[in-house]
């Protein structure tokens, strides 16, 4: 297995949100890295729990995690944090002025966010002068897209940038999805419910359509946030015969359905580039997305899915109805899919992270 050699990872500290039993992509993202890592300097500025009381005890004490550990282990150069948009720009910078300011490490942002650019261009002030003092000051930022590179070129005076494609795991034993004439198309959503990931109208779609869509499909749907109001659309829209809800999934539950179900929907309204749909393109799914981030240098329409503009309705029910009347994409779309994600196998990323670092050690 590729590894980064120790004399490499024991001079990098890795800054972020909790990546054991994570919920979300960044946690993802670092689970990943931790493995091909052979020793693995980290500090949790961000744990999973409801309490704000917790979360601010936990950032806290990550903050004197930080100080204490950057003064006892002289040998880190590198500060490697992950972050994303709004709260945690804020909580990302006291670490920055911590390893930069006080211990003059060199630091890296793995910007992460799917927000970032209405957060900054909507931000009053206080946010626009924080996000220009990091983002200018900052060693290196490491950016999921080219349109994510373009955003903080376009908007600050960055020392360097580099687009670093987000990590997933190679599949074995994975072929493209075959359709079985005697079930339904199953379309699979994971993700956080709420607006942003455009799951209520995907609903809504289905109940503009549901007599239409009646056994000929199955959404499942996997995720937290807004769990209240995604049972209460089912009930009262009667999808309770089309629409799963499944709650959080992980583990070996979520493996299940990403081996078993057909295509994979994210009708997002921003994003960075998903782990998720990454994910499902490894497991050989045609994938159904919006023109958000950088989706779209990875989900090619009519090539490996669909590429819609988001809220939009007849995108969604388009694309809905391309595999139900045209199952036969299932496998085409599917090999594509294998083939766009090789690039994002930990055998092409890690090497390239290792070079990032070596070129910052120089």
């Amino acid at each position: 297995m590729i590894q980064i050699n120790k004399s490499i990872t024991s001079k990098v500290l890795t800054i972020g949100l909790q990546y054991k039993n994570h919920r979300g992509g960044i946690g993802g993202v670092i689970d990943t890295y931790s493995k091909y890592f052979e020793s693995f300097n980290f500090i949790c500025t961000y744990g999973i729990t409801s309490s704000k009381i917790k979360i601010l005890f936990n950032y806290i004490k990550s903050l004197f995690n930080t100080f204490f550990f950057l003064l006892l282990n002289r040998e880190v150069k590198i500060v490697h944090i992950h972050g994303a948009a709004k709260g945690s720009v804020f909580r990302k910078y006291i670490v920055f002025n911590i390893s930069k300011r006080i211990f003059r490490k060199k630091v890296i942002f793995h910007s992460h966010a799917s927000e970032m650019e209405n957060f900054y261009h909507k931000g009053n002030y206080l946010v626009k002068k924080v996000c220009t003092d990091f983002f200018n000051s900052v060693d290196l930022i490491i950016c999921l897209s080219l349109s994510w590179d373009k955003f903080y070129n376009s908007n600050f005076n960055p020392k360097s940038t580099i687009v670093l494609e987000n990590i997933v795991d190679q599949q074995t034993d994975i072929e493209a999805k075959q359709y079985n004439n005697s079930c339904p198309i199953s379309f699979l959503f994971l993700g956080a419910i709420g607006d942003r990931k455009g799951i209520f109208d995907l609903l809504e779609v289905i109940s503009l359509n549901k007599d239409y869509y009646k056994g000929k499909i199955k959404l499942i749907v996997g995720g937290n946030g807004e769990v209240d109001k995604l049972r209460k659309t089912i009930l009262d829209n009667s999808l309770e015969e089309i629409v799963i809800f499944k709650g959080w999934v992980s583990g070996e539950e979520k493996r299940n359905l990403l081996e078993t179900t057909d295509v994979y929907i994210l009708p997002s309204y921003n994003e960075g580039l998903p782990l998720s749909i990454l994910e499902a393109m490894s497991y050989g799914m045609p994938i159904i997305s919006t023109n958000v981030g950088g989706i779209s240098e990875i989900i090619h329409n009519n090539i490996n899915g669909c590429l819609i503009e988001p809220g939009d309705f007849n995108g969604i029910q388009t694309s809905l109805n391309s595999f139900v009347e045209s199952p036969i994409l299932l496998r085409s779309y599917g090999l594509k899919s294998l083939d766009l994600v090789k690039p994002y196998y930990s055998e092409s990323v890690i090497p390239k992270l290792n070079k990032i670092y070596l070129k910052l050690l120089e």
